[in-house]
This record gives structure tokens, C-alpha cells and sequence, in this order.
């Protein structure tokens, strides 16, 4: 039986075309059965699911442990201030956050609390599912240069034999085979409809050729990988170290460099880089809020106009009011991204709306977001037209448009549905109490953080790793 969707306005492809006045969906299995031409009815904006096609799930957030924004390098190790919370709530929070702000994807790229990997991506699906979100669960693979790209170099002359060691025990990892196992052992845990298990090497830097190699080779039946990818200017300085051809020479060398992998931030790619992974089909998802708060710079939306490479857009769990705000993350990449004046290039507005509707989907699972178009999958949005523009002064398409790309946030999202079924309503989630659940994360991590304080070692640690970037380790 098919359910109506009214709407006071329907904008079924943003980057194809402005909204028009009116219109209905009718929804029918989890899909849109039809589109019909109807009068305007009620308050909402329909447009389709945002994709979150990068985050971290990052319930607690990183200010709230004590971890200041700042670059990168130093920044990773304020996250040891990070107490230990429980997964499912921890994740339960950050994907209820999400929907509220009108995501219906997430490509979630894991942070292991535990060796228990299995367990954890558990938790994680089961609250992917209690919120109603799609998920990617993108399982890490590393073995190397966690102390510093330097092996750790710097980090272990400045800190005593005993802290060193006591940080060599922490970054302690298993043997790259069975951290393959483990992904294989979450894939069969896990997958099922809309929940699906990648590779996820955190960056070149992070894992050995060998390893490299081995998720190569365990990739290649068909699985997807996604990579942190020259999100810093020192990460850029060691690629260039380690493979003076270039970033997409790297993956070729593991047998990676194809469609079915998506790399992020790149805000250090260069032009030829660009267009050798828009040539083999890869997809970069760009991360503009978090890039601007650990200080990497945004991507060059110039080039990445020039040469068509397939985009998403990923809050990363650091949007740049810390409120998992995925309209606004689509503002501001289209701002900062875009063209200047009115002779320098950069991408076009349709090119953001694109990445951020249509296709950061295939960072989930290889296929492009039609829109809300006969047949597709009903995921859509519905956006409150008094909220964002109660002060219009007609419902033209082209005032319709101008109102929505200049104003949208979270604050006017009133119903998200997931494959027809309503995970928020009227401004709320349906089947999560993401208030008591927040309380319950800020509780547990309060807790974790009387009982454990941070380790001592973090701030030698950091300043040793402040030092060696000065001189460009």
C-alpha cells in the first residue's frame, strides 16, 4: 500500500534543478512508487538524504575531553585525553546528531576502543540501526609510524624509558593478517541490508608496504576501501618521501587504485593527482569544517573542478560548531570551495549539492543517489520552509533555491525518512531519546575520567611531536 508525501515545495535533484511549488511522493516499500504534481500542502521542504560520506562517530566529542582544535599532528595526541565510553552509546549519540541534521548515510571510519573489533562494530550497527541510519562500518589496518612519521623518533627521545614504553604498549597492534581477519570476521557479523563492512588503512603513512599489500589482496573480491589521504602538509612531505610518483601511483602499487575506493580530504592532492583518480573512478570525500579546525587549509576546489573527480561530503565529527550540522557543512564547502569573483574557478554550487545528495553515496556502497525519483530508495529530508524562509516573498523555484542554500541548517529539519520509514519527527528522533542518551555518554565519560586520568605522558609527547614538525618530521 502506498503512504502520500505532501509537500509545500519538492526539490527531487538539488544539483539539477531549483525546487518547484507543491508536488507529492508516493512511497511504497521502502521506495518511491511515484512523483505526482499536486498543490502545495503544509510547511516542508522535501529534498533528498544526505550522505555523511566521512565521520568518526565521535559521540563524545573531542573539546569536551579536553582535545583543543589545532594541527593535526599535535591534535591526535590530545584524543588520549579521551575517556573510555561504551560503543553502542557512544556511536547511539553521534548517528542520532546526524539524522537530526538530516543525514540518512554515514560511512563511519571506526576508532577502536578495544582489541575486540568484532564486538565494537556489533555495537556500532546495532545503533546505526536503532537510529535508522545506512552504514559503512570502515574497519582500520595499521602497523606502523603511530608515535610520528618519523617511527616515533622524536616522540621517544624526549620521554622516559617508561612512558615510552608505556605508549608502545598502547599503540600496540596485531600482526596485519589478523587485523584482516578481524574486518572479515565484522563483515560477517554485521552486513546485511543497509549495513555494509570496508577496509579502512587510515592513511599511507599508517600502514607498511606489506600491509598495503595484504589489504590489496584481501580487497580485490570485491570489497571497498576508504583512506585518510594527505589531509597535512607533513603527511604531503612523506608521500613525497616514500613515493615521489605520487599519491595514486601508492594505491596502484596495492592494487587499490579503482572505483571502489574513496579517499578523504586530500587537501594536499595536486592537479595531476586529481585527475589520475578521477581516471581510475575513485571518489574523494571532502571534509572542509575539520580541515579548517585542525589547520590543514581547504581543498583546491579549483582542480578538483577542472578534472571531475567524484566527490562526498563528510562532517568527520568535527563540524565547525561541534553539532554534527550536515546542511551547514554543504554551505560551507560550496562557499570556500567555490568560484571567486568572477574569474578564478573553483566548484560550482550543482557540483557540491551533488556530492553531498548523490555521489558521496557511492563512498557506501558504489552507486550514486538518484534523487527522489520514481523507483529509487525513499530517503528524504523534510525541511521546515518557515524556519529557513518565513520571510519570503513568493515561492518562486529560483527564491526558493536562494533562501535554502542560504540559510539551511539543522535547526529546520523536521522529518527524515529512511527507506520510507520516519526517523525523525516533528525535530525528533522516533526511537532513540538522544537527551537521556547524551546525559548517559557525558555521565560515563565523567566517570571514565575520575577513575582514569589521562596518562602523564601526553603533553611531552605532543610537544616532542610540535618540535619534530618544525623541522618537517
Amino acid at each position: 500500500m502506498s503512504e502520500p508525501v505532501g509537500a509545500a515545495a519538492l526539490w527531487p535533484r538539488p544539483w539539477a534543478g531549483p525546487p518547484e511549488p507543491g508536488g507529492a511522493l508516493l512511497v511504497e516499500a521502502g521506495r518511491v512508487a511515484a512523483v505526482e504534481a499536486r498543490p502545495p500542502a503544509g510547511d516542508l521542504l522535501l529534498v533528498p538524504g544526505l550522505v555523511n560520506a566521512h565521520d568518526h562517530g565521535r559521540g563524545l566529542l573531542p573539546l569536551a575531553a579536553g582535545a583543543p582544535d589545532g594541527p593535526l599532528e599535535a591534535w591526535l595526541w590530545d584524543l588520549w585525553r579521551t575517556p573510555a565510553t561504551d560503543p553502542y552509546l557512544t556511536a547511539l549519540v553521534a548517528f542520532g546528531r546526524m539524522a537530526l541534521s538530516g543525514v540518512t548515510t554515514v560511512v563511519h571510519n571506526h576508532l577502536p576502543q578495544s582489541p575486540d573489533l568484532v564486538t565494537e562494530a556489533q555495537a556500532v550497527a546495532r545503533a546505526a540501526r536503532d537510529v535508522g541510519l545506512r552504514l559503512a562500518f570502515v574497519a582500520p589496518v595499521l602497523d606502523r609510524n603511530l608515535a610520528g612519521y618519523d617511527g616515533g623518533a622524536a616522540v621517544e627521545a624526549a620521554l622516559a624509558a617508561p612512558d615510552w614504553q608505556a605508549i608502545r604498549a598502547a599503540q600496540a597492534q596485531p600482526p596485519v593478517a589478523e587485523q584482516i581477519a578481524l574486518v572479515r570476521e565484522a563483515a560477517r557479523a554485521i552486513d546485511g541490508p543497509g549495513i555494509v563492512t570496508q577496509f579502512g588503512p587510515p592513511g599511507p603513512q599508517w600502514l607498511s608496504q606489506d600491509g598495503w599489500q595484504a589489504v590489496g589482496e584481501a580487497a580485490a573480491g570485491g570489497w571497498r576501501s576508504h583512506v585518510h589521504l594527505l589531509e597535512t602538509r607533513l603527511q604531503r612531505d612523506w608521500l613525497d618521501a616514500e613515493c615521489p610518483e605520487g599519491a595514486p601511483a601508492f594505491f596502484e602499487r596495492a592494487g587499490l587504485l579503482n572505483d571502489r575506493l574513496t579517499v578523504a580530504h586530500g587537501v594536499f592532492l595536486r592537479p595531476g593527482e586529481i585527475a589520475a583518480f578521477a581516471e581510475a573512478g575513485a571518489t574523494l570525500a571532502l571534509n572542509t569544517s575539520s580541515n579548517l579546525r585542525l589547520a590543514s587549509g581547504v581543498a583546491d576546489g579549483a582542480a578538483l573542478a577542472a578534472n571531475d573527480l567524484r566527490l562526498g561530503v563528510g562532517l568527520d565529527g568535527m563540524a565547525l560548531d561541534d553539532d554534527a550540522d550536515m546542511l551547514r557543512e554543504v554551505r560551507l564547502t560550496a562557499m570556500l570551495l567555490g568560484p571567486r569573483r568572477f574569474d578564478t574557478p573553483g566548484l560550482s554550487r550543482e557540483a557540491v549539492l551533488r556530492a553531498a545528495f548523490s555521489d558521496g553515496r557511492v563512498a557506501f556502497d558504489g552507486a550514486a543517489a538518484p534523487g527522489l525519483v520514481a523507483g529509487a530508495e525513499a530517503d528524504m529530508v523534510g525541511l521546515s520552509l518557515s524556519a529557513l524562509a518565513g520571510d519570503r516573498v513568493d515561492d518562486a523555484p529560483e527564491t526558493l533555491a536562494a533562501l535554502a542554500l542560504g540559510r539551511w541548517r539543522r535547526e529546520a529539519v523536521r522529518e527524515v525518512r529512511v527507506a520510507g520509514r520516519r526517523i525523525v519527527a516533528d525535530g525528533r528522533l522516533t526511537a532513540v531519546d538522544l537527551p537521556a542518551a547524551e546525559a548517559e555518554l557525558t555521565a560515563q565519560a565523567r566517570a571514565a575520567r575520575a577513575e582514569a586520568p589521562p596518562p602523564g605522558w601526553i603533553a611531552q609527547a605532543r610537544a616532542a611531536r610540535v618540535r619534530a614538525a618544525t623541522r618537517g618530521l
